[in-house]
């Protein structure tokens, strides 16, 4: 009979081919053995799968349905009581999950951790330094509010863990939000319920640098029609231009010496724009 793993890894997959192997092999090197990993292929077309069955995996191929569909997909098959999920283009340092077991043994239900991006060329330092993904070069204190007692109120979607029980009681992730903000929508409902999310610097994971404006571009665009998305279950939006603007200025403070503070906010406005074509692209189509 096979005893029940302490953790269940969700890795959720979209034509990762190209980068799955480097968190696979990561999490070979683990400090601790006593895990599963899961990998959801979400209706792949390249050879996700065939990768990921090289490895000590279970392969979940479900159809094409966005990215909450898919994390809900593989928490509700995982065998343990604690599910950690990690995207497919990062790699998990090695005390990541001894890290997760740790913060949930010591009592918390939720948990995040830090994000870690290699430097790259100037454009993708100057991208990663505006603090995406999961706070960037600005730091995920900075991105996002940290108490003294290291709490905060928001859930990275691609690094965090959490005792399933809870989680399911929630809901999960929601299906509808298929483009952007399934993390801050979990994260709400997580501190709605009572519950705290406990952020762990120490849970780190790298994740690949955004070095070329054409793939900042797309990524804001479909934050814009994601966050249309969002609004019709978030109406009150006050709260996220204020903690944008708090994290701008963290990020004007820490680079305001550097050559790349010009670029970096040229970018800014950039994203803004980016981000309003797109919510508008989304309101048009979902109005016809």
């Amino acid at each position: 009979m096979h005893t029940k793993p302490k953790v269940s890894v969700v890795i959720c997959a979209y034509n990762a081919a190209h980068c799955i192997e480097g968190i696979l092999r990561s999490l070979q090197h683990q400090t601790v053995t006593d895990f599963e990993t899961i990998v959801v292929n979400d209706g792949s077309t390249d050879d996700t799968a065939a990768v990921a069955q090289k490895y000590n995996v279970r392969v979940l191929n479900e159809p094409h349905r966005g990215l909450s569909a898919t994390r809900n997909a593989g928490i509700s098959n995982a065998h343990a009581n604690v599910v950690a999920i990690i995207d497919a283009d990062c790699e998990a340092h090695n005390h990541w999950i001894e890290e997760i077991i740790k913060t949930i043994n010591s009592g918390e239900k939720v948990v995040t951790g830090n994000t870690l991006i290699p430097k790259s060329t100037f454009l993708g330092d100057c991208i990663s330094g505006l603090g995406y993904p999961g706070g960037g070069h600005l730091g995920f204190d900075k991105m996002w509010k940290v108490d003294e007692h290291c709490y905060t109120n928001h859930l990275a979607g691609g690094n965090c863990a959490f005792v399933k029980s809870e989680i399911m009681k929630l809901g999960a992730f929601n299906p509808a939000l298929t483009i952007t903000a399934d993390d801050v929508f979990l994260s709400m409902k997580i501190l709605s319920a009572g519950l705290k999310i406990k952020y762990n610097p120490q849970m780190l994971m790298t994740h690949q640098p955004r070095k070329d404006l054409r793939s900042f571009v797309r990524w804001h665009y479909a934050r814009g029609k994601g966050s249309y998305v969002f609004k019709q279950y978030v109406p009150n939006f006050g709260q996220f231009y204020k903690l944008r603007f708090w994290s701008t200025k963290n990020m004007i403070k820490q680079y305001w010496k550097s050559p790349k503070i010009l670029v970096m906010l040229l970018l800014l406005v950039l994203s803004f724009v980016t981000q309003k074509v797109g919510y508008y692209t989304q309101k048009c189509c979902e109005k016809k």
